[in-house]
Formats: C-alpha cells, structure tokens, sequence
C-alpha cells in the first residue's frame, strides 16, 4: 500500500501526538495478526479473553495481502465492492463472536495490501500499539516465519499464542537472570494488569556452577550452594524493589549442566509447572545489532510450541532503526 508524503506526514503527526500522551507501559492497545487461516479463530479467542483477565481498551485485528487486485471481469456480475472491505466484514463476523460480551473493548478490523511484516510494524507504530498477538503454528498451515519477523525487526512486544493453548492464566513463569532486560519484563508484567488476583507468578532463574570453581578451593556441591545463595539475595533484592510481590511470587533455581540448552531447560520447567504463560525480556534492535534479539531469547522462542510466550521489548530502543525498515513503505 503506498503512501503520499501528506499520508506519511500525517502518520507521524498521529504518532507524536500518541507520544506526548506519556502513557504508561501497560496492555492498552494490541493487535492481532491474522492469516485467514484456521489459526485465526484461536487468536481471536485468546485476544478475547485477554481481555477480559486485564485492562486492554483496544484491539486492532489485521491481515495483510499482497495484492488486492481482481480482474475486473471476474467480478462483473458481482455487487460493487472492493475486496479488502468484502473481507473486512467476513473478518468482523467471526471477531463478533468473541468480543459481542466485551461491549468496554473497542474493536477494529482492517485489510491492508503490501508486505505483512512492514504493514504490522507501521500500524504498531502508529498507533502506538502495546502488544502483538501471532500464532504459533504446530500442525497447521504456514511456517509462523512471519511472527519471529515481527519479534525480530520491532521493538513492539509480541505473545506467541500456540495453536493447541488454552485461554487460561493461573500461574506464569518469568524468566528471571536479573538482567536489566528481565527486570525490564517483571515491571511490565506488573504494570499490565495480567498479575490478578490469584494468579501465581514463579520467577525461573537459571545458573551454572563455572567450571573455574575448583581454582577457588571449593568443591562443586560448595560452589553450588554458593551460587544459589548469591541468586537468592539478588531475588530478595528484587522483591524490596517491587513490593507489589510480596507473598505472591517465588523464585526457582535450575542449575544448567554444560550440555544443556538454556531455551529448552527454560521451556521444559516451564512445562513441568503447567504454567500458563512463559514470559522473558529481549533486547530491542539497532542499527549495530541488527536483527540479533539475544541468545536466550532465540532459544526459547526455538523451543517453545505449547506455552503462551510473551516476549517483553523495551519501546525505546531500535526506534532508528524501525525507522529506516518502515522509510520506504
């Protein structure tokens, strides 16, 4: 879809004004990324009821096509209307259904031509867009290349919905190594809303013993215990900085074995919790970095195809370079 320079123009005065809103870090607005695929229903139906555990206002549902073009003599007998707007409404149809009991959430449904990542990345943008849902595809059709696109070239934060998951959220698991980026994803966790009441949250943290432990004059069940008490502190720490998690968070130790794949140990403990949601901080992207998200991110996202994960980005960072990505749309 090509845009005049009064339409860019105008996209960017949008954008400043949403700026000097200053509005906080929290669910306010998503978007779902559709298909039209079987897919679909799913993402509507967990964006539904995400809404209805937290304060999203609004949603934007999407789908992107490369070219909405028909032949003129295809559709000659057909009633005048364009084909973006014929599956505008099929697309409205089938949102009605979730969100017709959530009257509070403004809903709104567009068809766009053009390139699907450069597409959702802009409207992200633009509108100042908190969160993108994407499906996870196991045994469905497409290869959801598009989503880990989106994750890496954005610095929008994104939730990976698994084709199988079940709208339900009881206990999440948050990747905790008290990096700033982790740290970065527990205040967003708490600043949207999603900690309810009776929602247990179990904060991963997972350490290795160094393999220069023996220079030390340890032994290695010493410098184990060392290294689980350095992470208790740190926990104890984090807990006085966030006093919104006293008495409802915990922390569990993993130690990884040299062998072990840091994305899929995270994955399998957070399987073996039955957790409902799998959360973790990314780096965002610069010029510098281009689409690099971090090694343990990467991995998760390789090894997770059953739990919901929320991949929480910082808004500020790679904004340069989303420009560039989005200067020639």
């Amino acid at each position: 879809m090509h845009r005049t320079s009064k339409q860019k123009k105008d996209d960017w005065d949008r954008q400043k004004r949403n700026i000097k809103t200053n509005r906080m870090d929290t669910l306010k607005r998503i978007m779902v990324g559709l298909d039209l695929t079987e897919m679909d229903e799913q993402l509507m139906k967990y964006a539904a009821f995400l809404c209805s555990v937290s304060n999203v206002e609004q949603v934007d549902f999407i789908h992107t096509e490369k070219s909405l073009d028909i032949p003129q003599e295809i559709i000659a007998d057909l009633p005048a209307k364009s084909a973006g707007k014929a599956l505008e409404q099929v697309i409205a149809q089938k949102v009605n259904v979730y969100f017709g009991q959530l009257p509070h959430v403004q809903v709104s449904v567009q068809v766009v031509e053009g390139t699907p990542v450069k597409e959702m990345l802009h409207h992200a943008k633009v509108s100042q867009v908190d969160l993108i849902l994407v499906g996870r595809k196991l045994r469905l059709k497409g290869s959801g290349v598009l989503a880990q696109r989106i994750l890496r070239s954005g610095h929008v934060s994104v939730l990976f919905v698994p084709e199988n998951s079940e709208p339900r959220l009881e206990r999440i698991i948050l990747s905790l190594d008290f990096s700033d980026y982790s740290m970065m994803a527990l205040e967003r966790l708490l600043d949207s809303t999603l900690l309810k009441t009776g929602v247990e949250l179990i904060c991963l943290h997972v350490y290795e013993v160094p393999s220069g432990y023996i220079t030390m004059g340890e032994s290695y069940a010493a410098f184990d215990e060392r290294m689980k008490g350095f992470a208790k502190e740190k926990f104890e720490q984090v807990v006085q900085r966030f006093p919104k998690l006293a008495g409802r968070t915990s922390l569990k130790l993993v130690r990884q074995e040299n062998d072990q794949d840091i994305g899929g140990l995270i994955v399998l403990e957070a399987k073996r919790e039955r957790a409902n949601m799998l959360v973790i901080g990314a780096k965002g992207k610069s010029a510098a970095a281009l689409f690099v998200l971090g090694s343990v991110t990467e991995k998760v996202v390789r090894h997770d195809n059953d739990v919901p994960l929320l991949v929480f980005k910082n808004k500020n960072e790679g904004i340069g370079f989303l420009d560039a990505l989005l200067g020639n749309i």
